[in-house]
C-alpha cells in the first residue's frame, strides 16, 4: 500500500466488509527481515513518531467510514503499526463509528506499556513469528541491537495474558530455517506458551522470496495441521 493509504472496500474470507489502512509514510520497523516483501526497512526503529500527514489521513478515513457500512478496519501497514504516535487516536476514531479494529504488528514491542493502550483498544491483534531460535532470529530478521528471541516470545506471551480481545499468531514458515521437524516442535512449545486464539500459517509468496524461502504446499499444509492441533487441544 502507498503511504497513508486506504484500500478499496472488500469482503474478507468471513464475509465481513473491510478496508485495510497504512498509517505510515514509509517502512518504519524494528526488524529488517531478509524475506520482507516490502524490501529493506527504510527507518529501523522502535520509537513512535508524529507525522504531519496523520490529520489529513484521519479526515480521509472519516469519509470512508461515513460512506460505507464497514465491519472491520485492518491496520495492516507497510511497516510497524506502532510507529505512528497517533495510533490510539486513529483507533478511537474508527471505533467511534462502531467499526471493529484489527491490527498487525511484528509483536516485539508488545512489552512496552506506552503501546498497550492502543493495542488493548483493538478487537483483534495479530503478532508474527518466523523462526524458532536466536541465531536465525538475528540472521534472518535482523532486529535492532539488543533484541533477543527469548524476549520476543515473552513479550508476545505477556501481552496475550492481559489482552481481552482475539489474538492471532501469524507464523511464516521459511524453507531451511523453520520448516524442520525440530522447528515445528519448537513452534508447538511457543504456541503453548503464548496461547493464541488462532493461527495463520503461511510461507513467502512473493516470487523473489518464494524461490529461496517458500515451502511447498503439501509440507506447509502438514505443518499447519500439526500446529492447529495444538490450538484445538487448548479448547
Amino acid at each position: 500500500m502507498e503511504a497513508f493509504s486506504i484500500s478499496k472496500v472488500y469482503v474478507d474470507d468471513y464475509g465481513q466488509v473491510t478496508v485495510d489502512i497504512n498509517p505510515l509514510p514509509s517502512n518504519y520497523c524494528s526488524f529488517d527481515c531478509v524475506f520482507c516483501p516490502l524490501g529493506r526497512t527504510a527507518i529501523q526503529t522502535d520509537e513512535a513518531y508524529s507525522f504531519v500527514e496523520t490529520e489529513d489521513f484521519m479526515e480521509k478515513l472519516d469519509g470512508v467510514l461515513k460512506s460505507h457500512h464497514l465491519d472491520w478496519v485492518f491496520i495492516n501497514p507497510n511497516g510497524e503499526s506502532l510507529a505512528n504516535a497517533q495510533l490510539i487516536e486513529i483507533i478511537k476514531r474508527i471505533k467511534s463509528y462502531g467499526v471493529k479494529v484489527r491490527l498487525l504488528s511484528n509483536g516485539y514491542l508488545f512489552n512496552k506499556k506506552a503501546y498497550r493502550a492502543s493495542l488493548n483498544l483493538c478487537d483483534e491483534v495479530i503478532g508474527e513469528l518466523a523462526v524458532t531460535n536466536e541465531g536465525h532470529f538475528q540472521k534472518i530478521q535482523r532486529p535492532l541491537k539488543g533484541y533477543s528471541y527469548k524476549d520476543y516470545v515473552e513479550n508476545i506471551a505477556c501481552f496475550k495474558q492481559q489482552y481481552h480481545g482475539k489474538f492471532l499468531l501469524d507464523i511464516t514458515v521459511l524453507k531451511d530455517y523453520s520448516d524442520s521437524v525440530e522447528s515445528v516442535e519448537s513452534f508447538k512449545a511457543i504456541i503453548e506458551r503464548i496461547r493464541p486464539n488462532g493461527l495463520i500459517v503461511q510461507t513467502p509468496t512473493v516470487e523473489k522470496f518464494k524461490r529461496t524461502f517458500g515451502v511447498e504446499k503439501e509440507k506447509l499444509d502438514e505443518i499447519r495441521r500439526v500446529l492447529d492441533q495444538v490450538i484445538s487441544s487448548m479448547d
